[in-house]
């Protein structure tokens, strides 16, 4: 049965699966006055039985006992499971929020959000960055300016974490979903390279896409370089916007005719300032809890739905293709 929670009761709430990514919810969960965090689950017994100790809270012996408990589920499993697990929670009555990438092939993901959409239930999608403070603020800066361009960088280090999905799925994807919020135009082309590194899938990806409206984007994804960046900028007719995901800091440079006279020895010209955007700081996954909740308790829109995370897979395996194909 479908969750009727009223606005003024706390959402029940369970995680599935345990991992890096998974205590995070927990902890999170745990704080938001918004959700009561009832259990967890993951095949790993020893791992799920430690974490339910630390919160207080059930480590249920079987996923279906967690359905049955909860109103709302988080799927923080390996992407290759998100369609076993989210489709059952539906078919549960459960409203689904699941981690990003919705899945690893459009087949699954369809799954996914017919299966929320039979069952009246729910569904977001991790796009986490989505809610990160610089990236509200830029675009808030762009929301009248015309962009030409737009490039991002996401570079990382190898960590074996993440052992059945490319660096396209893995880490650009993020700004796949970033940038299909920013540009509405469909994509004209795509254009594509990759490297395997340490693993039989793509550890490095750089990607140029060209929009129908002529707007241009380039991204940069690697999980194989000695410093972690994660960076965006914006060029548009008239500024030049840059933002840190990791600082969470936004310049904005933007071209001035000041100038000033002050004799034949002294004259002074600037080209251009400078701005520093004030940005609230605000943990992104709290943020977007917080989205999953009011969207749940008022039947509101989801920001990161089905269809946006089904169209930044979809991107990223035209990107895949293409760098297999070369």
């Amino acid at each position: 049965m479908v969750s009727t929670t009223s606005v003024h009761e706390p959402i029940k709430v369970a995680v599935i699966g345990v991992g890096s990514m998974g205590r995070n919810h927990l902890r999170v969960l745990s704080e938001l006055r918004g959700f009561d965090l009832v259990g967890c689950f993951d095949v790993n017994r020893e791992a799920a039985a430690e974490q339910a100790a630390r919160y207080g809270i059930a480590a249920f012996d079987s996923v279906e006992a967690l359905y049955a408990a909860t109103e709302a589920v988080t799927v923080v499993v390996p992407s290759s499971l998100h369609a076993q697990y989210a489709v059952a929670a539906a078919k549960s009555g459960c409203h689904v929020f699941v981690e990003k990438p919705i899945a690893l092939t459009l087949d699954e993901a369809d799954a996914i959000i017919d299966a929320c959409a039979a069952c009246g239930v729910k569904l977001m999608v991790g796009h986490i960055e989505r809610f990160n403070p610089a990236i509200v603020a830029l675009r808030d800066v762009i929301r009248d300016e015309e962009a030409i361009a737009l490039r991002f960088q996401r570079l990382s280090p190898y960590f074996e974490r993440i052992n059945d999905a490319s660096v396209v799925e893995d880490l650009m994807i993020h700004d796949i979903d970033i940038l299909n919020s920013l540009v509405t135009s469909p994509i004209a082309e795509i254009q594509a390279q990759g490297a395997k590194v340490f693993t039989d899938r793509l550890d490095f990806a750089e990607t140029l896409i060209r929009f129908e409206s002529g707007q241009l984007a380039s991204l940069t994804a690697s999980r194989v370089t000695q410093m972690k960046i994660r960076r965006a900028s914006v060029t548009s007719r008239t500024a030049y916007v840059t933002a840190d995901y990791l600082t969470h800091s936004v310049e904005v440079t933007r071209k001035t005719n000041f100038s000033e006279d002050r004799g034949a020895s002294a004259q002074y010209a600037q080209e251009s300032t400078v701005e520093s955007v004030v940005v609230p700081l605000k943990e992104p996954l709290r943020a977007e809890f917080e989205c999953f909740a009011e969207a749940v308790r008022a039947d509101g829109p989801v920001h990161t739905d089905g269809a946006s995370a089904r169209r930044a897979l979809e991107t990223c395996l035209e990107i895949k293709e293409i760098c297999r194909g070369g």
